[in-house]
């Protein structure tokens, strides 16, 4: 998963450097993979203002613009189908430097240019070139292009193991950078948005094992041509996604943010209610990215009165997708459990970053926060009337919070050091978990139960790792191992593997060790009568 780390800074500002943080992210059990920086080495270029743009006298392709820097203006000759009066775009002035090229003055077909309007991929923010990029409106002209992008900025990725899928998300970053530093988390102010009108779409949950939760909610009269905030579409080309509209770019962001994967769709595509449950063997299902599958039984599906509209949990369906002309909308988010979408995408030769979250496992208790922020958050940007927020669930198939026993000497044992019950219990409440002191243990122990974005805690060795990680691996004590050796017993009635693997080798004899996995061509030639086995997705 990549992160920025202004974003990451957000939400908790140790003080710490880059370098740091990443090593204590490291240290942490989140293995850092790389950090780069969020753009190209940038000098000279601010934000500059296009006052006219001209026909070229010599050119059909070409404008001439006047463009202002703040205290003066420039003659600029410029190719982008997109330069025009009024837009505020990157203006690289006479001398600048972008990463390794200098701007210099120039005269194209005989008109002189007194610098460059940049396009996305000439800041190095991405490889968009089709365009000037466009500002906001409100950008302060002549401001430095670094401080108005906040380009000095870090793009950090770490490697997840699949148990600390609560990590996938800046909410879990969070909580564990505020956790290493003893700081506190500055979350988003998240409140419910109340509705303007009572459409409501009918959810009916007929596999709750797969399907525990589902939030739906309608908003009608959202803009699609609105543009999406440059500081929200900074913050998923950093995380390595391109924005497309407003709507899926919250929900993009809703996913980066607070780990909850969402999905829109079409209201006026929807036909009748939604029913979540298994696919029957050979339904059809065309996808978002267009293709066709004919789908096996025991796929979880998003369906309705026309049938399957999306493979839950890891990619929705064509035919309710949002269009450019869509208006109205209906929000999913749901929670679907770890071992229904687990396998699935790479069943069909997919993987998407909804099925990578929830084959490890979201919080089932964030579909309504997720909701409200994306709500919040879609109505700022492209306006709207929202419905009533419907959370429909089966409490009965929702995760259990497991009890776990741990012991304050089973805690010194393992980790080979002392630790003060206080200390424990700071760990245990800053981790937020809650826990009681077991009344009915004569040495000092706590029941725990996890929070509900942890689904890796289940014995009592799980909450002493953590102990030990918040603690720092550094500071635990190193000591040698004990242990008592003694001779094997040994037969002269008997030689070893070892003594007849080398008299065959000395005579002339070479091992052979096979591949597990053979060419079907192959198998076939050396055993014509034996059935094989064949490789779904094989490796090559």
């Amino acid at each position: 998963m990549k992160f920025s780390e202004r974003w990451l800074r957000e939400w908790v500002t140790p003080p710490l450097s880059t370098q740091a943080l990443v090593s204590q992210i490291t240290m942490a059990g989140l293995e850092v993979d790389g950090v780069e920086p969020a753009a190209a080495i940038l000098s000279q270029v601010v934000v500059g203002e296009i006052l006219s743009a001209e026909p070229h006298p010599n050119a059909d392709k070409l404008k001439v613009c006047t463009v202002s820097s703040g205290p003066e203006s420039h003659q600029v000759v410029c190719g982008a189908p997109n330069a025009r009066p009024g837009i505020k775009v990157p203006f690289a002035l006479v001398g600048a430097k972008l990463d390794d090229f200098k701007i210099k003055k120039a005269k194209l077909r005989g008109v002189e240019s007194f610098g460059m309007l940049c396009s996305e991929r000439e800041l190095g923010l991405s490889e968009n070139h089709e365009g000037l990029m466009e500002l906001a409106a409100d950008a302060p002209v002549g401001a430095d292009i670094n401080g108005y992008l906040q380009l000095d900025d870090r793009i950090i990725e770490v490697d997840l193991t699949p148990n600390r899928s609560d990590c996938l998300g800046i909410i879990g970053l969070a909580r564990e950078t505020g956790l290493m530093n003893n700081l506190d988390v500055c979350m988003p102010d998240i409140q419910p948005v109340a509705a303007v009108h009572n459409d409501q779409v009918a959810v009916h949950l007929a596999a709750p094992e797969g399907c525990p939760r589902f939030v739906g909610r309608v908003v009608r009269g959202v803009n699609l041509t609105a543009a999406t905030p440059l500081w929200l579409t900074e913050k998923l080309r950093r995380s390595g996604i391109r924005s497309i509209d407003p709507v899926v770019d919250v929900t993009n962001y809703i996913m980066l943010e607070l780990n909850q994967p969402m999905h829109a769709y079409d209201l006026n595509r929807l036909t009748g209610d939604i029913t979540v449950r298994q696919s029957i063997g050979g339904e059809q299902l065309t996808l978002l990215n267009g293709s066709e599958t004919t789908l096996a039984a025991g796929t979880l599906l998003i369906t309705d009165a026309s049938g399957p509209i999306g493979m839950a949990g890891i990619m929705g369906g064509a035919s309710t997708a949002v269009q450019s002309d869509t208006q109205d909308i209906y929000l999913e988010a749901a929670f679907f459990a770890p071992i229904a979408i687990a396998g699935r995408a790479r069943a069909y030769a997919m993987h998407t970053d909804a099925g990578h979250r929830f084959e490890r496992g979201v919080d089932y208790e964030g579909q309504v926060r997720a909701m409200e922020r994306a709500t919040q958050l879609l109505l700022s940007i492209a306006g709207g009337h929202p419905g009533p927020l419907v959370d429909t669930v089966s409490e009965a198939d929702l995760p259990q919070a497991i009890e776990v026993r741990l012991r304050a000497a089973r805690v010194a044992r393992v980790l080979g050091m002392v630790i003060d019950d206080a200390d424990i219990e700071n760990i245990l409440k800053r981790l937020e978990f809650e826990f009681t002191v077991d009344p009915n243990s004569g040495d000092r122990a706590w029941l725990v139960q996890s929070p509900s974005h942890r689904f890796d805690i289940n014995i009592e060795a799980d909450l002493i790792e953590e102990i030990s990680r918040i603690i720092g691996y550094e500071a635990l004590p190193v000591t040698q191992p004990v242990a008592t050796l003694s001779m094997l017993e040994a037969t002269e009635t008997q030689s070893s593997d070892k003594r007849l693997k080398q008299r065959l080798i000395d005579r002339g004899y070479s091992e052979a060790i096979s591949y597990s996995f053979v060419d079907s061509e192959l198998q076939h030639r050396l055993l014509p009568d034996a059935i094989a086995v064949a490789l779904k997705n094989p490796l090559s």
